[in-house]
């Protein structure tokens, strides 16, 4: 009859199934070899923190150098996807569209004018329509140029005004987006009231740092109360909220410093015309001045080579800048890990976010090997360095025991079971009939008494392997 086959049902994790399963002493064993070989605790735990692990239950716990490869091959797939000018002839091609429907009505305008057989209404018409084609022929080729005159043109075509003025109000509100994405990542209203909130928000932050400067206690709490839904990282002190804002500006900043400078040039002037509000600018120009001057390691002059096809938009591309700048900043923490607990201040929900639920959760575990090894007495933090404690080191002698007597081949000492004990240094009391292989400590007296016994009286006494006894 044949073995009933095992069935195996798999289901969506949801928080019962068990996970790694690590302990102090599975633990110690992992770097049990490393310790005795070099010595040096704190090489031992990065080196293990580098290659990874595996649990009692096999669980794989991904290295350091898996983690990296994995950021490395996030941030080469957004790079090698996205194109940040493509925006610019989405735009372009738009205002072409525009033109183009403009055109068509002039030239529909003009063969109805001679449709019509009336000379004079031809004569008005043609140098009308005429001087239209011109001032279209004339456009400037670059985008700012073409909707600073477009803004000034007097259209005919009806569909091609409302087309162009869909195109302004939808341009105003990328920019605005983002601009104010660079302090407010939670804003995603930029209507004239919205942009004044943020200009009083900003003038209030540079009143705080100003305050701060002289030595003056800023009010955060009162800032928080009227402008903390504009953070949804909910920062706790002026610290947390300054850092929060010096990231994403920094990560705008990558994205003006990732375009070529016709593309820098042509995202500048359409902020010029689009966004007139001069205080605005200047309230984000200072507080970026003061943000720089503070985060001066935040990645201001970062940039990245975009090599995709898909076109980006203001909006979306601010998203991946973020995006782009959480990898960078978690390559360097992960870089600069010089031991286990270096790693919990990696935001772990971030974390997941950009690598995945089995990455975060290696972070976490690599995190807690140092806390876990203290926890259990077996090393000790002293002045920044673990050092193994007398409890570790019986452990470690434990674990190597365990290990050289788990490797010892079996002779024929021990083949067999035996109430006698067996032979060690010291000579036993008990005697055995030589075998191959056996130590040749012959026992003098049992020997000759069994060549007698064989052989019976009388000298010389001659002896035979069968009479040697050990």
């Amino acid at each position: 009859m044949a073995a009933k086959r095992p069935h195996f049902r798999y289901s969506r994790w949801d928080g019962t199934q068990v996970g790694f399963d690590l302990d102090a002493d599975s633990v110690l064993s992992e770097i049990n070899d490393d310790l005795l070989y070099h010595g040096d605790l704190n090489a031992a735990l990065r080196r293990m923190l580098n290659s990874g692990f595996s649990d009692r239950n096999g669980e794989r716990v991904q290295g350091i150098k898996d983690l990296m490869e994995k950021l490395r091959q996030q941030r080469r797939e957004r790079l090698e996807q996205y194109d940040l000018g493509g925006v610019y002839d989405d735009i372009a091609q738009q205002l072409r569209d525009v033109v183009d429907t403009e055109r068509t009505t002039l030239d529909q305008l003009d063969q109805a004018a001679r449709d019509s057989g009336d000379q004079r209404r031809q004569e008005v018409t043609g140098d009308a329509m005429a001087e239209r084609r011109m001032e279209l022929d004339l456009l400037p080729p670059d985008l700012n140029g073409m909707v600073k005159e477009l803004q000034e043109y007097d259209f005919v075509s009806p569909e091609a005004r409302e087309r162009f003025e869909e195109l302004l109000d939808e341009l105003r509100q990328q920019l605005a987006q983002r601009w104010f994405n660079q302090m407010a990542g939670a804003m995603s209203d930029v209507s004239p009231e919205a942009m004044a909130r943020t200009k009083d928000m900003l003038a209030e932050l540079n009143q705080m740092l100003e305050d701060r400067a002289a030595g003056r206690e800023p009010d955060f709490d009162g800032f928080m109360e009227r402008y903390g839904d504009m953070f949804p990282e909910n920062p706790q002190n002026l610290d947390e909220l300054l850092e929060a804002m010096a990231r994403r500006m920094a990560a705008m900043q990558a994205m003006l410093n990732s375009m070529t400078p016709e593309q820098r040039a042509q995202l500048e002037g359409l902020a010029e015309q689009l966004l007139e509000d001069m205080d605005l600018r200047w309230q984000m120009d200072q507080l970026s001045a003061n943000l720089q001057q503070a985060f001066p390691d935040a990645g201001w002059n970062r940039q990245f080579d975009f090599s995709g096809q898909d076109p980006l938009g203001f909006a979306d591309a601010a998203q991946i800048m973020n995006e782009l700048g959480d990898l960078d900043q978690l390559e360097q923490l992960l870089r600069g890990a010089a031991n286990p607990g270096a790693l919990a201040e990696v935001d772990l929900d971030r974390a997941r976010q950009l690598l995945g639920a089995e990455a975060a959760e290696s972070l976490e575990r690599m995190a807690e090997l140092a806390k876990m090894l203290e926890d259990a007495g077996l090393i000790e933090n002293r002045e920044g360095r673990y050092e193994l404690t007398s409890a570790g080191l019986r452990r470690i002698g434990k674990h190597a025991l365990r290990d050289l007597f788990s490797k010892l081949a079996r002779d024929k000492f021990g083949q067999h079971e035996l109430i006698r004990s067996g032979l060690g240094h010291e000579r036993s009391s008990d005697t055995k009939a030589y075998e191959f292989g056996d130590p040749f400590n012959l026992h003098i007296e049992r020997t000759i008494r069994n060549a007698v016994a064989r052989s019976g009286g009388g000298t010389p006494v001659r002896l035979s392997p069968e009479d040697f006894e050990i």
